[in-house]
């Protein structure tokens, strides 16, 4: 069977969305979901209120970890949702044969797009995906580049309040390790366009084992 999207894992700063905007440039058909687009839907919410200004990436965090309390796939099946319902007609899925379902809808969203997903932190998520063809792509940089890429990003303050020891945090590096593909971003922007086009010839050439 052949890949039927990309997910992007990473720690912060790492450069997820860089690599995913330099796929979509050498690949227009990609369209780009994030596994924390309904958290950043908040961002009003947190430039509104002081007790979480300057640390908004605790608040993100915060929020994504009690949506996880409800369900430990619940972003995962937002961006799923989202992915099927705007770029195919939805093929009804039953619980007893949920994956056949979803593949068939993944079958019916690829004739329309690439999609694919930045922000995979979890072995729930890495697992999700995994379990839906996905092509699991992991992305690394030394935790001083990170740093810097946060700050120029973010602003000092917000860098330096993020947390590197939160457990998604602590989570994610060791999923980049079992990635399918993995992309290290220690380079200039030039090195990451390159790697970028390898992971879309990856994603073209290779079959789910």
């Amino acid at each position: 069977m052949n890949y039927k999207g990309i997910i992007i894992f990473g720690e912060m700063g790492s450069g997820k969305d860089t690599l995913a905007d330099f796929i979509i440039d050498l690949e227009p058909k990609t369209k780009k979901y994030g596994l924390g687009d309904i958290i950043r839907g908040m961002k009003p919410i947190v430039s509104i209120s002081p007790e979480w200004l300057g640390n908004e990436r605790g608040f993100f965090q915060l929020v994504a970890d009690k949506l996880r309390e409800i369900d430990m796939n619940i972003l995962n099946k937002y961006a799923l949702s989202r992915m099927i319902t705007e770029n195919a007609e939805l093929h009804p899925v039953a619980q007893e044969t949920k994956w056949d379902d979803i593949y068939e809808n993944l079958n019916r969203v690829n004739e329309n797009i690439l999609p694919m997903i930045v922000g995979g932190r979890t072995k729930d998520d890495f697992d999700f995906w995994k379990k839906a063809g996905f092509l699991i792509v992991g992305i690394t940089a030394t935790k001083e580049n990170r740093f810097q890429r946060l700050v120029e990003r973010d602003g000092e303050e917000v860098a330096k309040n993020s947390n590197p020891n939160h457990n998604t945090e602590k989570e994610v590096a060791a999923l980049v390790e079992k990635a399918d593909f993995i992309a290290n971003n220690d380079g200039s922007l030039e090195d990451l366009k390159v790697k970028a086009q390898e992971v879309l010839d990856f994603f073209r050439n290779s079959e789910i084992s």
